[in-house]
């Protein structure tokens, strides 16, 4: 049997991963916990686990715990141990373990590489209520997040190497001298 590992690019040490371009940086970072929840009890699980509401991809979230709106109701919960939800209230709580990557796109030049990678129009006002987090992002699906003087993407682990490589290969678009 042919061993195809070879085709495919090793992820990178998610602890130390990082890009610099002029204006730019990316880093990444296992997310602490991540739960998703659904069901008619959203509202009240995310109270519960200290989040007032969850986010879509263009409203500013900087806590250390913040839910981002995937559907009408269902979330994703983004923590530690402490916050874990409950299956309580008509809502179904999964636990995703270390199954997402988070990668910060931030500096000046955050914006041009968000725009190359997906149509969404990332620095308008923020949608409607129901605006998901969720979106195909370089041809990939994640989550996204505004945040301090950018964005966070949230690539599920199979995903996040294929992600960080199409970063990686577009950072220089944003400004010269990327490394």
């Amino acid at each position: 049997m042919f061993d195809r590992s070879a085709f495919w690019s090793p992820p990178p040490d998610w602890r130390h991963a990082r890009l610099d371009g002029v204006g730019i940086r990316i880093t990444a970072s296992a997310a602490p916990a991540v739960w998703r929840i659904s069901g008619r009890g959203l509202p009240a699980a995310l109270a519960r686990a200290g989040v007032a509401r969850a986010v879509g991809p263009r409203e500013a979230c900087d806590a250390p715990v913040y839910a981002l709106r995937i559907a009408p109701d269902s979330a994703l919960l983004i923590g530690d141990a402490a916050h874990a939800p409950d299956d309580a209230d008509g809502t179904v709580c999964s636990a995703l373990g270390d199954g997402i990557i988070c990668i910060d796109v931030t500096g000046p030049a955050a914006a041009s590489l968000m725009s190359l990678g997906s149509e969404h129009r990332f620095d308008d006002p923020p949608g409607g209520p129901l605006e998901s987090a969720r979106m195909l992002f370089a041809g990939l699906p994640v989550a996204v997040m505004r945040c301090g003087d950018g964005w966070r993407l949230h690539a599920e682990r199979p995903w996040a190497p294929a992600l960080w490589h199409w970063l990686a290969g577009h950072i220089a678009h944003c400004g010269e001298g990327a490394v």
